[in-house]
C-alpha cells in the first residue's frame, strides 16, 4: 500500500501541492522561531563574554537584587588586598541624560573606567583614557551619531544629595534635587554593544568621577578581578566570597568564576528572548490549527473524490488497516517533504530578516550571528510531519467506513445531517453557551478582581472553539443568506456559485473556520489594541487632567515660558506653585497644584472640576473631609469633591498663602493643541525640555505618557498583525484548495453545463463567486467576532483606568481586509477556472465517474 500511496502523490502531484505549501508555511514558521531565538543567544552570550573577556574571576549581583556604585565601593579595597588579587574594578552603569553643543538632548549609557587598564574591554580609537573626574570617553559609534568630537562638552544630568535641615517641626517643601555637571571628550573608543541596553548612547569617565556623581543612581554590573600571575583562582574565589559574607552586601553578591559568571548573566538577559520566543511560538501554533484544518478539509476532498478507487482496492483484497495507512502515508509523505522545504526555507527567511534588522534597526539588532540548531530544524520538521499526521485522521477513517458495494453506488452528497455529529453540535454549541456566560459574567464581575481577566480570555477562547467544533451547522446558512442576498443579482453564475458552496456543508464549514481564526484574531488585535489605547488615554486625562507638567525648583523665566509658548503643538503655558501631600492616596502621592481659577480653565483638561476658593479640589470617590498638605507650614484643608483627577489635587491661591507655598517651588503647566498627533508629543517633551533647560525625564504629563504607550501598543500591533498574516495565507491557501478539488469532482457537471449554453466567462464567473462567497463570509464573521472580543478585552483590561468604555477602530483596515479576502478569493479562483476553461464539453462527458 506505500507503493499506491506514492503512486497518487505522483500522478495527482497538483491536488497535494497546495498541502505542502500550507505545512511548508506553518513549519518554516516554527523553525524561523527558533532560529532567530538560537541566534539572539548565542549572540547575546558573545556580547556577555566580551564584557569580562580580561578579568580572572568576577563578582555579580544575585538574581533581581539591585546594588548601587556607592554600596560596592567600600568592598574594592579589601578585595584589592586580598593575596592573590590584582586589581578589583567595578564595572557598573548610569542611565542619565546628556547635552552637548553639537546635539540636543540624549540619552546616555555611562560607566567607570577599569581601575586597571589590562581590563579594558574596549579599544581605544583615539585621543586618551580619562584621568580627570570630568573627563569622558565617547563610544565612536555614539559620537558619530551626535557628532561629538574630542574637546566638545557634555553636560549630564546628576542627582545632588538633598540637604536636610535636621528640624523636624519646620518641614520645607524641597524642589526636584536633579542639577548638572559639564564633561570633556578626551577620547574615542570602539566599545561594543551593552547587551542590556543595545543601542543606547555609551561613554566611560573615571572611578572618581562616577563614583562622585552618577553611583548613587546606577546599578552594578560586576566586580572584576585580575589575578597575579601565580594566584590559585579557587582558592581567591572563597577568599573573595568570604569577605562579601562578612560585609553588608552578604546574600547580594556571589564571586563566580568568569565562565560560569557568563552564563548567569545571559540567562538573566535573555528573558526577554524567552518571552518574544513564546509569543512567536503562539502565533506559530495558531498557524499550526489553520493548518491542520486546511489539510483536513482538503485531504477529506481527496479521498472523497477516490470512493470507487479504494472500494476497488478492498475488493482486491486490501484490508482496512491497509487503506487507512495508505492515507495516513500520503499525509506523512507529503508532511514530510512540505516540512522539509519550509524549514530551509526559515533559513533563509532567518537571515534575511536579521540581516535586514541590522541594517535598518543597527540599534535595537546589533547582531549578525546566524546560529541554525539541529534541534529547530529538527522541532520544524516534527511539527509539519505530526500536524499532517492529526490532518489525516479524519480522511483516513472516512476511507475505511464504506464497505466496497456501497462505495460502488453512485455517491451523492447528502444535505441530512447524521446522528453520528450530535454530540459534536452538543459540545460546539455548549462551548459557545459557556463562553457567552463567562465573557458576561468576567464583564460584571472585574470590577472585584483582577483575575477575571483571564475568566473572560477562557470565554472567548471557549467562544472561537465552539464555533470551530460547530462550524458545520453555523457558516452554511450564514454562506446562503449571503449569496442568495448579494450574489443573486449576478445572475446565473451567482446563483449556482451559492449552491455549490451548499452542496457539502462541512467543507464550505472548514475552509471558512480557518480563514475565520486568522481574521478573528487580527481583528481582536486591531481593536482591542486601539480601543485600549483610546480608553487608556481618556481615563488618564480623567485622573491627571494637565497634558504637560515641568516641576521646577526656582522662579520661571518670562523668555523660558515664551519659548514654550512658541512650540509646534502648544495652546498654553501658564507658572502655578506647587504644594506638598502628606499622605497617599490610592496607593500614589498626588500632586497638588495652587493656581487661580482663570489660569487653571486654559491649561487644565475638560474632564478637571472648577476650583472651589479656599478649598482643595479632590475625586468623587475621595473619602475624608480634609486633605492634609504643606508648604512651609503643615495643616488640613477642606476638600470639594467633584470630577476624577486622583493624581493630581487643585487648589486656590488663598490655600497657598495659608500653607506658605515657596515661591521657587513652582511647575509650568502646558495645554497641548487638541489636534496634536501622538508622534508629535516626543518632540514636544523634547522642546520643553531644553527651553525650561530641564532634563526630559523630569517633563511628565497625561499626554507624555499617553504618547509611551501609544507607541508601545502601536509596535504590538504591527508585530502582531504582521505574525498573523501567515495563518490567514494559509487560510487563503486552502480556500484555493477547495475551488480545484471541486472543479476537478464536477468536470463532468461543468462539461454538462458547457453543453447546455453556460460560456466559458460564465463558467470562471462561477468559480470566482464561489471562492469570493467563502472568503467575504468568513472575513466578516472573523470581522464582527474579533470586534466583540476585541472590545470585551478592553473593558477587562481597563477597567480600573477609566470609568468610560472608548471603542476605536480603523474602518480602512476593515474594508482592507475585507477587500483582501475578495480579492484573494477571486486569486485563488483563477488556476482551477483556466483548468475549468480548458477542459471541452466532448471530453468532460466522456469522463467516467
Amino acid at each position: 500500500m506505500i507503493a499506491v500511496a506514492l503512486a497518487q502523490i505522483r500522478i495527482h502531484w497538483a491536488r497535494f501541492l497546495a498541502i505542502g505549501l500550507g505545512i511548508a508555511l506553518a513549519a518554516g514558521f516554527v523553525a524561523t522561531t527558533l532560529i532567530i531565538n538560537s541566534s539572539l543567544q548565542n549572540s547575546l552570550e558573545n556580547a556577555v563574554g566580551r564584557s569580562f573577556s580580561h578579568a580572572d574571576l568576577t563578582v555579580i549581583p544575585g538574581k533581581d537584587v539591585f546594588v548601587g556604585g556607592d554600596e560596592v565601593a567600600p568592598l574594592l579595597g579589601p578585595m584589592s588586598d586580598i593575596d592573590g588579587v590584582h586589581t578589583a574594578s567595578l564595572s557598573a552603569r548610569t542611565l542619565t541624560t546628556g547635552r552637548g553643543t553639537s546635539f540636543s538632548e540624549s540619552s546616555f549609557a555611562l560607566s567607570p573606567l577599569p581601575a586597571d587598564a589590562h581590563l579594558d574591554s574596549f579599544d581605544l580609537v583615539s585621543g586618551q583614557r580619562p584621568n580627570a573626574p570630568t573627563d569622558l570617553v565617547l563610544d565612536a559609534s555614539t559620537a558619530e551619531d551626535l557628532g561629538a568630537a574630542i574637546g566638545d562638552e557634555i553636560r549630564f544630568t546628576v542627582d545632588s544629595v538633598p540637604v536636610e535641615t535636621g528640624d523636624d517641626d519646620t518641614p520645607i517643601y524641597r524642589g526636584p534635587s536633579h542639577s548638572s555637571v559639564t564633561f570633556t571628550v578626551v577620547g574615542l573608543a570602539e566599545m561594543g554593544e551593552d547587551p542590556a541596553l543595545p543601542g543606547a548612547n555609551r561613554a566611560l569617565t573615571t572611578a572618581s568621577g562616577y563614583q562622585e556623581y552618577f553611583a548613587q543612581q546606577g546599578d552594578v554590573i560586576a566586580i572584576q578581578i585580575a589575578l597575579d600571575e601565580d594566584a590559585n583562582a579557587a582558592e581567591v574565589r572563597e577568599r573573595l566570597q568570604s569577605v562579601i559574607d562578612s560585609s553588608d552586601l552578604d546574600g547580594s553578591l556571589d564571586a563566580l568564576t568568569v565562565d560560569d559568571a557568563v552564563d548567569v548573566k545571559t540567562d538573566r538577559l535573555s528573558g526577554g528572548n524567552s518571552v518574544i520566543t513564546a509569543l512567536l511560538l503562539g502565533f506559530a501554533g495558531i498557524s499550526v490549527v489553520v493548518a491542520i484544518l486546511v489539510v483536513s478539509n482538503t485531504f477529506s476532498v481527496i479521498v472523497a473524490g477516490r470512493r470507487r478507487e479504494l472500494a476497488l482496492l478492498r475488493c482486491l483484497g486490501a484490508s482496512r488497516g491497509q487503506m487507512y495507512g495508505s492515507v495516513v502515508a500520503e499525509g506523512l509523505f507529503v508532511g514530510l517533504l512540505g516540512s522539509v522545504f519550509g524549514v530551509l526555507a526559515g533559513i533563509g527567511v532567518s537571515r534575511g530578516l536579521m540581516l535586514a534588522a541590522v541594517r535598518y534597526w543597527p540599534e535595537e539588532f546589533p547582531y549578525d550571528t546566524l546560529t541554525v540548531p539541529v534541534s529547530a530544524l529538527l522541532t520544524g520538521i516534527g511539527v509539519g510531519a505530526l500536524l499532517t499526521i492529526l490532518a489525516t485522521i479524519r480522511p483516513a477513517r472516512s476511507a475505511i467506513a464504506v464497505t466496497p458495494l456501497e462505495a460502488l453506488q453512485p455517491f451523492d452528497v447528502s444535505f441530512t445531517p447524521s446522528t453520528r455529529n450530535r454530540p459534536r453540535q452538543i459540545i460546539g454549541f455548549g462551548c459557545i453557551a459557556v463562553g457567552v456566560g463567562l465573557v458576561i459574567a468576567s464583564l460584571y464581575a472585574v470590577s472585584g478582581g483582577q483575575e477575571w481577566i483571564i475568566g473572560g480570555a477562557l470565554g472567548g477562547g471557549l467562544l472561537v472553539t465552539g464555533l470551530v467544533i460547530s462550524s458545520s451547522q453555523i457558516i452554511p446558512p450564514i454562506v446562503g443568506w449571503i449569496g442568495e442576498v448579494l450574489f443573486s443579482p449576478w445572475g446565473l453564475p451567482g446563483q449556482l456559485a451559492t449552491l455549490n458552496t451548499l452542496r457539502n456543508p462541512r467543507r464550505t464549514a472548514t475552509t471558512a473556520t480557518a480563514l475565520i481564526i486568522g481574521v478573528t484574531l487580527v481583528a481582536t488585535i486591531l481593536v482591542g489594541g486601539m480601543s485600549t489605547k483610546a480608553t487608556l488615554g481618556h481615563g488618564l486625562d480623567q485622573r491627571y487632567p494637565v497634558d504637560v507638567s515641568v516641576p521646577l525648583s526656582g522662579i520661571v523665566d518670562d523668555d523660558a515660558l515664551a519659548q514654550v509658548r512658541e512650540i509646534p503643538g502648544v495652546a498654553h503655558a501658564v507658572t502655578a506653585h506647587r504644594a506638598e501631600a502628606v499622605e497617599d492616596f490610592k496607593g500614589e502621592r498626588p500632586e497638588i497644584y495652587v493656581i487661580d481659577p482663570e489660569t487653571a480653565s486654559t491649561v487644565l483638561g475638560d474632564s478637571a472640576a472648577d476650583l472651589v476658593p479656599g478649598r482643595v479640589v479632590v475625586p468623587e470617590d475621595y473619602s475624608d473631609a480634609t486633605v492634609r498638605i504643606k508648604g512651609l507650614n503643615e495643616m488640613n484643608v477642606p476638600v470639594h469633591r467633584e470630577g476624577l483627577s486622583s493624581l493630581a489635587f487643585f487648589t486656590t491661591p488663598e490655600v497657598g498663602n495659608s500653607i506658605g507655598v515657596s515661591a521657587t517651588s513652582t511647575s509650568v503647566l502646558v495645554r497641548l493643541d487638541e489636534d496634536v498627533d501622538v508622534d508629535e508629543i516626543d518632540r514636544i517633551q523634547q522642546s520643553v525640555a531644553e527651553a525650561l533647560d530641564v532634563s526630559s525625564d523630569e517633563v511628565g504629563g497625561s499626554a507624555v505618557a499617553r504618547g509611551v504607550y501609544s507607541e508601545l501598543i502601536d509596535v504590538m500591533l504591527a508585530g502582531a498583525v504582521g505574525l498573523l498574516f501567515v495563518s490567514v495565507l494559509i487560510a487563503l491557501i486552502g480556500v484555493s484548495n477547495t475551488v480545484s478539488l471541486s472543479v476537478i469532482e464536477r468536470r463532468r457537471e461543468n462539461a454538462l453545463m458547457r453543453a447546455l449554453g453556460l460560456s466559458i466567462a460564465q463558467l470562471r464567473s462561477l468559480l470566482a463567486l464561489e471562492a469570493v462567497l467563502i472568503s467575504s463570509v468568513a472575513a466578516l464573521v472573523g470581522l464582527i467576532l474579533g470586534t466583540g472580543l476585541g472590545i470585551v478585552g478592553t473593558r477587562l483590561l481597563t477597567y480600573g483606568y477609566s470609568t468610560d468604555l472608548i471603542v476605536d477602530f480603523s474602518v480602512p483596515a476593515f474594508l482592507g481586509i475585507l477587500g483582501v479576502a475578495i480579492v484573494a478569493g477571486i486569486l485563488s479562483a483563477l488556476a482551477p477556472a483556466r483548468r475549468a476553461a480548458r477542459l471541452s464539453p466532448v471530453e468532460g462527458l466522456k469522463l467516467d465517474f
